[in-house]
Order: structure tokens, then C-alpha cells, then sequence
């Protein structure tokens, strides 16, 4: 095992070209999903290498050309999950990572339905990053089968999250001082029923954002405080739900909370091919009503890339980046296969209204998690495993953003080579 482990590892290092990284953090934390070959999602065939495992890696920032940085360890996670699989505390050296589905065996080489024959998901792990050359797995919790989404308080005293479970759909974690769970608080009695894919934090602390696939639906809830403590004693829903195109994703609120924004991704990776040759996204900007005195209404919607996986909002808010997947995870033989995915670049004006600036394509299958750095200069993003035979990884690759009448992306010469499977990814501020 230890030699695996070791060979496992051994790609897992930095690669760089003639320049430094420029990113602006302390480290960058990412999740692999070792069980499966993009192209899985289409199908099912996994193409799992033998040893392989499902990896956190933490790489301390900066980085020079030949420096060993990235620190890794075995923690389950999985690529079917939301884009908030992953959470590192505002106030705690911790990370939390969600394991949406489980391990399948070794001897298991192709599975027809993904979202129904993988092991079934059901915890979180938390994982120590005091030392980012020492991350180690604390415990886990047990959070309902198969967990989608988790997101946390910007205070950090509130973990929220959802899974497939009946009862279990929406939860709030209340949190000790040392970011551990030690109480519940359930969803409101006349919620409305369906699969909940998607909890988004306020920055205020006292509302949560949600989705609903079956009814295509994004809503809000408001949390109820106990005066004395402050702490959360219910959850309330504030006005009615809206309808968000087909697919509404995984949202996101602006940093100053005034509008929520949240894409539409026409068809899940999982669809047949033929249901995603026309798939470009659109982007929702929506303007909630906090106090329920009015109902909840769209702004205005944008075109965004082919099959968009995730997006980011910059620290200013005025700046979004989408990561767009189009046909690079199909199977390598197949005539739809397309050996590019992309970033698409839009303007949000203090008004609400966005503005389509660029698309820059890139080589790399499915990236699926898109992230600034804290100074909003610069962009990385996942790529699940690159187009190479032999040896499979994945990677995170570095965008500088140039601001100014017309914005623009510049793709920076460094990328980070990481196991394959790289699907998530936070920065540590």
C-alpha cells in the first residue's frame, strides 16, 4: 500500500513553465475523484487505475518551479456531487469535504447509471489544515445518504447542507468553537417537497438560498434567532419560489449580498449525448426580497458557454467567470468528442445587468470548479485529467485578470499537475 500510495503521489507535483505562479493566498486546497474517467459521465465505463484513490491535496502558496508543495491524503469525495462539495471555515484551520457517493470495488469496470448503481454517500470529513504540509483527517460526521451540497456561514458558526435522504434533505449544523457539529436544526414544516441540489449562505448570516431540480426552483429561507444567545432556532421560507430555466446549479449571492446568481445548465454531465449537443448555459441574476414585503423577481439572464459546470464572483463583485465543460468529457473515440473546454468572462454592473465580454478556450476535460484568488488579479481552475495516454491526471490551471474598461483573461505559463480526477477546489485565505 505504502508503494502505491508513494507512485500515487509521485504525480501529483508541481509542474511549471517559464514564469511564476501569481495568485494571491495563502494555499489552495482540492479534491480528486479517483473512481472514474470523465467520460464516464457518458458512458459508465470508469477506467479506474488500479491503486488509485479518491485524495485531498493542499498546496502551500507560493511555489517555485521545483519545490514539492502539494501535501496529499486519502479522503472520500466524489465527482457526482454539487460544485460545493468542499468548505474551508472563515474562523477555523478545518476543511470540510462531502463524500456524495461511495467507493465502488476494484473489480467493478462499468456502471449504467451512475446517480443510482455507485455506492451510496453519507458523510463529511474534516480535515485539519493548521499546517498545510500536514493536512490530516480529523473524524467524520454522518450527514443523510448521499449529501449534494455544503456551505458555510460567513461567521462560520453554521454548516448547511442537503442530501437524498427523506428527512434529511435540508439541515443547519450548529458548530462548537472548534467547527465540530453538536446540533440540528430541520428544515421548516411547510417546505415544499422535492430534491434539494443547492444551499447558498447569505453574507449576512441570516439567510440561506436554495434549489430544487424537480420543480426547477430557487427560493429563500430566513433563519429565526434566540435573542439572548444569537443562536439559530428555525428556519422560515420568505415569499415564494421562482422558476429558474431547466437546470437551475449550484448559486452564488454577490459580496455584498444585493443580488444571487445562479446558472442554468440546460443538462446534467450525466444526460445521453445526444440531449447535450446544445447545450449552452444561461447565467440568472435574481434580486431576493429579504423582508418578504414583496415577491422575488429575475433581473435578467446572459448566455453563457456549453455545458457550464460552475462560476465565480470576484471579491468586488463586478467580475464573473463561468468554467465551461463543452464535449471534453465524452468518450475519446466517439466523433462528438471535443478536446477543448473553456472560461467565459462577464461584466456585473451595479444594476444588475451583465454584459458578455470573452470566451477563452484551453486544453483539459471538465473543469469543474472555477475559484479568484483573494485579490480577485487572478483565477484557477480544475481540470479533471488532461488528453494523454498511459499515466492519467488532472490539474489546476492559473488565469491573471487584467481590469479596466474591457476586462480580459490572460493565461498564465504555470499549471499544477494533480491526481486524476480533479473536480474541487477552495483557496485558504
Amino acid at each position: 500500500m505504502k508503494k502505491i500510495l508513494i507512485s500515487i503521489l509521485a504525480f501529483a507535483n508541481i509542474h511549471a513553465y517559464s514564469q511564476k505562479l501569481n495568485f494571491n493566498a495563502k494555499g489552495i486546497v482540492a479534491i480528486s475523484d479517483a473512481d472514474m474517467a470523465a467520460s464516464a459521465f457518458v458512458d459508465g465505463r470508469l477506467f479506474k487505475e488500479k491503486g488509485s484513490k479518491d485524495m485531498l491535496s493542499i498546496i502551500k502558496l507560493p511555489v517555485e518551479k521545483y519545490s514539492d508543495e502539494i501535501k496529499s491524503l486519502v479522503v472520500s469525495n466524489s465527482a457526482l456531487s454539487s460544485n460545493k462539495n468542499i468548505v474551508v471555515s472563515p474562523v477555523h484551520p478545518i476543511a470540510y469535504v462531502v463524500e456524495n457517493r461511495g467507493v465502488p470495488t476494484e473489480t467493478i469496470n462499468e456502471i449504467r447509471n451512475l446517480n443510482t448503481e455507485l455506492p451510496a454517500g453519507g458523510f463529511i470529513s474534516v480535515v485539519d489544515i493548521s499546517d498545510l504540509t500536514q493536512p490530516k483527517v480529523l473524524y467524520k460526521f454522518p450527514t443523510g445518504k448521499n449529501p449534494i451540497s455544503v456551505d458555510i456561514s460567513p461567521n462560520g458558526e453554521y454548516l448547511a447542507l442537503c442530501s437524498e435522504e427523506y428527512g434529511k434533505e435540508l439541515q443547519v449544523l450548529e458548530l462548537d468553537p472548534t467547527g465540530k457539529p453538536i446540533r440540528i436544526i430541520n428544515k421548516p414544516q411547510d417546505f415544499p417537497s422535492g430534491r434539494i441540489t443547492d444551499l447558498t449562505w447569505h453574507p449576512n448570516n441570516n439567510f440561506i438560498a436554495f434549489s430544487m431540480e424537480d420543480s426547477k426552483e430557487v427560493g429563500l429561507l430566513k433563519v429565526t434567532r434566540d435573542g439572548p444567545t444569537t443562536k439559530i432556532i428555525r428556519l422560515d421560507l420568505v415569499g415564494k419560489t421562482l422558476k429558474v430555466g431547466q437546470h437551475p446549479s449550484a448559486g452564488q449571492f454577490t459580496p455584498d449580498g444585493k443580488y444571487y446568481l445562479v446558472p442554468d445548465i440546460k443538462s446534467n454531465l450525466h444526460d445521453k449525448p445526444e440531449s447535450s449537443l446544445d447545450a449552452n448555459g444561461d447565467l440568472f441574476v435574481l434580486k431576493f426580497n429579504l423582508e418578504g414585503t414583496s415577491e422575488h423577481y429575475l433581473i435578467t439572464k446572459t448566455k453563457i458557454g456549453e455545458t457550464p459546470t460552475n462560476f465565480a464572483i470576484s471579491p468586488k463583485g463586478d467580475l464573473i467567470v463561468v468554467s465551461n465543460t463543452k464535449k471534453s468529457y465524452f468518450p475519446w473515440e466517439g466523433t462528438e468528442l471535443a478536446k477543448k473546454s473553456s472560461i467565459s468572462l462577464l461584466k456585473l454592473s451595479s444594476d444588475g445587468s451583465i454584459n458578455n465580454i470573452a470566451e477563452y478556450e484551453f486544453d483539459g476535460i471538465l473543469p469543474k470548479s472555477i475559484i479568484f484568488d483573494k485579490s480577485g488579479e487572478n483565477i484557477a481552475v480544475t481540470v479533471f485529467e488532461y488528453f494523454n495516454y498511459g499515466k492519467h491526471f488532472g490539474g489546476i490551471e492559473f488565469w491573471k485578470v487584467n481590469n479596466g474598461e474591457k476586462p480580459s483573461l490572460q493565461k498564465q505559463d504555470f499549471k499544477l499537475f494533480m491526481p486524476r480526477g480533479c473536480h474541487g477546489i477552495q483557496i485558504i485565505k
